[in-house]
């Protein structure tokens, strides 16, 4: 008997619940502590997130280092502290500032030109130079968007900053300054207008009247719009006068003032009194307006539309020549610029006329004062070495030749490190006087030196003043007259200033290049030139370029320009019909006249550029192969480069089947297939008649049959026909195959044999027996049909011969000729039966056997005697030609 306990239903449902709600607590639990790693685990994907996100760690750039030297004349504020800069430049009259990176190798390269000019302008002009990049710093700050190092600012007093954007170099910069010093000719006379526009391309001239201290209106804004035209104007093509007074106002037709003119050489315009008159309408209506006959171009050096204006409408005359800044004129330039006004001169204009004739008188009167002032300066230098010694210069050379004229009586003598001269010396100083005494010799001038008291040249007035102030001073009388002893002010130290400032640009000048160049006489204009721009659809727009300064630009055209006389060149081009002409010999005012007169009637050969001529200084220059250097053997390959000197020689070679390929530097699939290219060469290099070559097509100007216009570019020109030029298809992939090929499609007769041959012999040993035996089977095919080909031609030439013994009227030039024909076909037949009589032998052809040697020795035989027979056809057929043509003529006389 079983014992237990009986379970009753509600027990069981009680049991139900508590199991039930166990569960629900541990799922409860479970989904509590999911929430909360689920949030823990996203806390920590967001600070991990947030560690990456945050800004990289940086180390602290480098302490700056000065730019210039302590010694230096340019103040650097290599921090960049930029209002410690301005307050210096406030203080100034005339600053120039270089705002600069010290990284930046442009702006390394343009600190030592800076320090010249420094060097030479620091008694005028204060220099700065600002550390623009430095972090943190306050120029960083305040320019930020600065592009490109070094940029240079020119500041004045109550004007804004100008910007030089001109040549980085010392002479141009030294010029830009000394517009930005004077930036005005003063014009008292029509004729001082007429100087001004001898020596620039326009002139604008502002008319004011000046009453007393008050100034005239309108004179600040003409005066800053001078400064402001600087940027667009470095050197100051453009002239800047200004009239000061109503009298020589009326001399110009001017009498309501202000007013504003823009004298060019064919137009003068007038600014509107109603317009605008500011800087910015003055400097657009300026620049809208100006137009000139010649221009000096000066690209920036990065990629520009300097020449595109210029180039896009048609022929451009280049001349290239040194272009001095501190010289005022430029002989060649003048003499371009005066053939061009008489060139535009359409309306026969008397005015264009005289400009051209003042252009003319000025550069000779110029040249004249250049030769003065270098024997002035000269002189200067020499003896103010001896000025401790206070000697003369009473035995000088450049006098004793007889220059009396140039040598008067006056004193010379240095104090220190400055040089004094007579007051009453020419302002021009044009020529240079010296006392001819031991001492100061008496003359009637009435600067002349009277007597050496305290150190200096005592004058007549001088000495006369010291004498009276002598003698009120015994009586204890004293006087305020300035006696200008060690005043810098003074009227004489200021000649002597000027004096020095002279000579000091002058031997500049000497740096830069030859001050005194060859002299160009300058003739008359013939009257059928004048106004030809206008007679004529080939019109041209004549340029100027700065020899020194971008003689690449000469190169690019193919004119190793420095190596030229005077460093000056001519030349022509037109962009559109890639067309370039350049002037032979001298350039002189009659042969540019002729240049010009030729080309518009189109008498003129195309200049072709030639890639052998490169330059020490060229860009993108590649090393070339010369043909002495260039041999081939089974190791290695070369092929010959041509130039347009040497293309028709090899290329048009009569006895040579010539393949040539076009290529550029900048091609870089030309380099991508040159492996192709020098394979198949080698696979070809025993072949007696066959050539492979390439031309660098960029430059090299070729003829215009010979030009291509894509690279690469392969023709083949076969022997004795060279008219049937072929090109290989643009469609075909360039492979060694598909080269091979086209080069057996294009070769002919015995040539074809030996191009077959020369494949056949370059097979290695890997080639299976079965292949090499089929190679050498092919080629004694292409034997067997030469062959049958040469003996029909034979008998042909045979039966001809025959008949031509029989005729009455034979030629016995003729005759010769078909017997010489006939002998030369029997050679062949002889030299195609040795070669297949040795091809019989082998089963395979190597370029070491004896058999290929043989077969070698034959051919090379063969084609003597052919080009030989080619030679004398050629003969045969001009001297026949010509005969007909006597008769031809002969018959027309009798007529």
């Amino acid at each position: 008997m079983s014992m237990g306990m009986k379970v009753t239903g509600e027990e069981r449902d009680v049991d139900g619940e508590n199991h039930s709600t166990q569960e629900t607590t541990v799922a409860c639990k479970m989904y509590f502590y999911g929430r909360e790693f689920c949030f823990v685990l996203a806390l920590l994907f967001t600070s991990y997130a947030a560690l990456q996100n945050a800004p990289p760690k940086v180390s602290k750039s480098p302490l700056p280092v000065r730019f210039f030297s302590r010694t230096s004349l340019v103040a650097d504020f290599y921090y960049g502290q930029l209002s410690s800069a301005f307050e210096r430049v406030a203080e100034s009259d005339v600053s120039f500032v270089m705002y600069y990176a010290p990284w930046d190798a442009e702006s390394q390269s343009l600190k030592e030109e800076f320090a010249i000019v420094a060097q030479y302008y620091y008694k005028q002009v204060y220099f700065a130079a600002i550390n623009c990049w430095q972090p943190l710093g306050e120029c960083r700050q305040q320019f930020s968007k600065i592009q490109h190092f070094p940029v240079l600012i020119a500041y004045t007093q109550h004007t804004k900053g100008i910007q030089y954007k001109g040549v980085k170099e010392a002479g141009h910069m030294i010029k830009f300054i000394q517009s930005v010093v004077r930036p005005l000719s003063r014009i008292e006379h029509p004729h001082d207008l007429v100087d001004l526009m001898a020596s620039h391309d326009a002139v604008v001239v502002g008319l004011f009247h000046f009453s007393g201290n008050i100034g005239s209106p309108g004179f600040h804004t003409f005066y800053s719009t001078s400064l402001k035209f600087l940027e667009r104007d470095p050197l100051r093509e453009v002239g800047f006068g200004v009239v000061t007074n109503e009298v020589a106002a009326a001399h110009f037709g001017i009498f309501e003032l202000p007013a504003v003119r823009l004298y060019m050489w064919n137009e003068t315009l007038e600014y509107s009194q109603s317009a605008d008159y500011s800087v910015d309408a003055l400097t657009k209506w300026m620049s809208h307006n100006v137009h000139q006959v010649s221009v000096w171009v000066s690209p920036p050096g990065v990629k520009s539309l300097t020449l595109s204006p210029y180039v896009e409408k048609g022929s451009v005359l280049m001349l290239f020549t040194p272009r001095n800044p501190f010289l005022i004129y430029n002989q060649f330039y003048d003499m371009v610029r005066e053939i061009g006004l008489e060139y535009y001169n359409c309306d026969d204009n008397p005015w264009v006329q005289d400009l051209s004739s003042q252009i003319t008188r000025k550069q000779n009167e110029y040249l004249q004062e250049q030769k003065h002032l270098d024997s002035y300066c000269d002189l200067m230098k020499r003896y103010s070495r001896y000025g401790s010694d206070k000697k003369h210069a009473s035995n000088d050379h450049w006098c004793s030749n007889g220059n009396s004229t140039y040598c008067p009586d006056r004193c010379y003598l240095d104090s220190g490190s400055a040089w004094f001269l007579a007051p009453g010396i020419d302002q021009s100083l044009d020529y240079v006087s010296f006392s001819k005494g031991s001492g100061c010799g008496e003359t009637n001038d009435k600067f002349s030196c009277k007597k050496w008291q305290s150190g200096h040249c005592m004058y007549e007035e001088e000495l006369s003043r010291s004498e009276n102030q002598t003698d009120y001073g015994s009586v204890g009388l004293e006087t305020s007259m300035l006696k200008g002893l060690n005043d810098e002010r003074a009227a004489t130290a200021l000649l002597l200033a000027a004096a020095k400032e002279r000579c000091q640009q002058w031997d500049r000048a000497q740096r830069v290049h030859t001050a005194l160049p060859r002299y160009v006489s300058i003739g008359q204009t013939p009257p059928g030139f004048r106004g030809l721009a206008c007679r004529s659809n080939q019109s041209l727009s004549l340029l100027a370029m700065d020899t020194l300064q971008f003689h690449q630009f000469a190169e690019g055209l193919g004119l190793d320009v420095l190596s030229f006389p005077d460093k000056t060149a001519v030349v022509i081009f037109n962009a559109e019909l890639e067309s370039t002409y350049v002037l032979n010999g001298p350039v002189s005012h009659s042969s540019l006249l002729d240049f010009m007169t030729n080309y518009t009637k189109g008498l003129l050969s195309r200049s072709l550029r030639n890639s052998s001529q490169q330059w020490s200084t060229s860009l993108n220059k590649y090393r070339e192969i010369k043909s002495e250097s260039c041999t081939n053997s089974e190791s290695e390959m070369c092929i010959q480069e041509l130039t347009s000197s040497n293309f028709e020689a090899f290329v048009m070679a009569e006895d040579k089947d010539v393949v040539l390929l076009y290529h550029s530097p900048y091609c870089a699939f030309c380099h991508s297939v040159s492996h192709i290219y020098l394979t198949v060469a080698r696979y070809f290099r025993l072949h007696h008649s066959l050539e492979f070559y390439r031309i660098d097509g960029e430059n090299n100007d070729l003829p215009w049959e010979f030009t291509m216009d894509r690279y690469p570019t392969l023709l083949f020109f076969p022997a004795f026909r060279k008219s049937d030029s072929r090109v290989y298809p643009s469609n075909l992939p360039l492979t060694v195959s598909n080269l091979i090929n086209f080069v057996l499609a294009n070769l002919r007769g015995l040539s074809h044999m030996e191009g077959i041959l020369a494949l056949c012999s370059g097979w290695d040993e890997g080639v299976d027996n079965v292949s090499a035996k089929d190679c050498v089977d092919q080629v004694r095919g292409e034997t067997v049909e030469l062959i049958a080909d040469t003996l029909s031609r034979y008998r042909k030439s045979v039966f001809r011969q025959s008949m031509q013994s029989v005729a009455i009227n034979a030629s016995s030039d003729y005759q010769r000729l078909l017997r010489r024909q006939t002998k030369d076909l029997l050679f062949q037949l002889h030299t195609l039966r040795e070669i297949n009589l040795l091809l019989g032998s082998v089963s395979r052809l190597q370029e070491t056997s004896s058999e290929y040697q043989s077969i070698q020795k034959s051919l090379e035989m063969y084609y003597k005697h052919s080009y030989v027979h080619h030679k004398s056809n050629v003969t045969f057929q001009s001297s026949q030609h010509t005969k007909s043509e006597d008769i031809k003529n002969t018959n027309e006389g009798n007529l």
